[in-house]
């Protein structure tokens, strides 16, 4: 007798354990994905932006991050490349949204979305596609994202995808001056119809030997010491200098700035950064000042 039970009992418990396995919801956590980001950024060496607009096209070449503008690599900031990175690791599902291709559009996780692909020698280490930003409440924010290869559309929350960047002139070196003071020790001005320096004696500076206004110098100074521009001239823009700025030092080589009128407007180039060229009319009346400034 007590076999029979112990026999009736395998009986039913295989058919609970039968009915539980193939009528589980699809839907439940045994196929959620709980973590879609996870790769070294150390190990990163190439970065691909692909919105509406535009396309980015980042890649480490000897350990120096450059942006493809056209068919050159110009120099990206560093900084700017791992601050992107750092981002990108923060986001983390927090709950599964879709499970239908037929909703993708709805949460722009398709080809209106923002696809990110990292690389490392050629080995994709993440593909996936940011889509729409959604408020709930007053203080919560979060995104919808999706693995290029996976259906499923999940929630990012305390993600935005406007914080980062994804235009190409984000990502370049757009440094055109950095001076310290303290060891600027002259500065020529060289123009086609007039020339002239600028130096310093135990920190007063003269003009043709004689002393100049501390209070304009300090002006020019102040308007050049650091000066940084994103309006970059066109990919083919050519530069033949006419005006010439240039600053020498106690400590370090010197910076030479070049200007040239292109059909009425200025373009700049700097020897910091020798990939890029500026159309800025503001640059020219910064920089390439005239005699009568002193």
């Amino acid at each position: 007798m007590n076999t029979l039970r112990l026999f009736i009992l395998l009986v039913v418990i295989s058919i609970v354990f039968a009915v539980i396995k193939f009528t589980k919801n699809p839907n439940r956590s045994n196929s959620y994905n709980e973590k879609l980001v996870d790769f070294d950024s150390q190990l990163v060496d190439k970065i691909e932006i692909k919105t509406a607009d535009e396309q980015v096209v980042l890649e480490k070449m000897a350990n120096q991050w450059k942006v493809q503008v056209g068919q050159k690599q110009h120099e990206a900031v560093q900084t700017t490349v791992e601050a992107f990175l750092q981002t990108i690791q923060t986001i983390k599902p927090s709950r599964l949204i879709s499970r239908s291709v037929d909703q993708w559009s709805d949460y722009d996780v398709d080809e209106k979305g923002t696809k990110v692909i990292i690389s490392r020698s050629n080995d994709v280490l993440l593909n996936i596609i940011l889509g729409r930003f959604a408020f709930e409440g007053q203080r919560t924010y979060y995104n919808y994202v999706r693995l290029e290869d996976d259906n499923d559309t999940y929630v990012a929350d305390n993600f935005m995808k406007m914080s980062l960047l994804s235009q190409r002139d984000d990502f370049r070196n757009n440094r055109i001056l950095n001076i310290k003071n303290d060891s600027l020790v002259s500065i020529d001005f060289i123009y086609p119809d007039s020339s002239f320096s600028l130096t310093k004696k135990e920190n007063i500076w003269f003009r043709n030997n004689f002393q100049i206004d501390s209070i304009q110098f300090k002006n020019y100074y102040d308007d050049i010491k650091f000066v940084m521009s994103k309006s970059f001239a066109t990919i083919d823009a050519a530069i033949v200098p006419s005006h010439q700025v240039n600053f020498h030092f106690s400590n370090r080589s010197d910076i030479n700035i070049m200007g040239s009128l292109d059909e009425g407007e200025w373009l700049i180039k700097s020897s910091e950064n020798k990939d890029e060229v500026w159309k800025d009319a503001a640059l020219s009346k910064k920089i390439l000042i005239s005699n009568n400034y002193f």
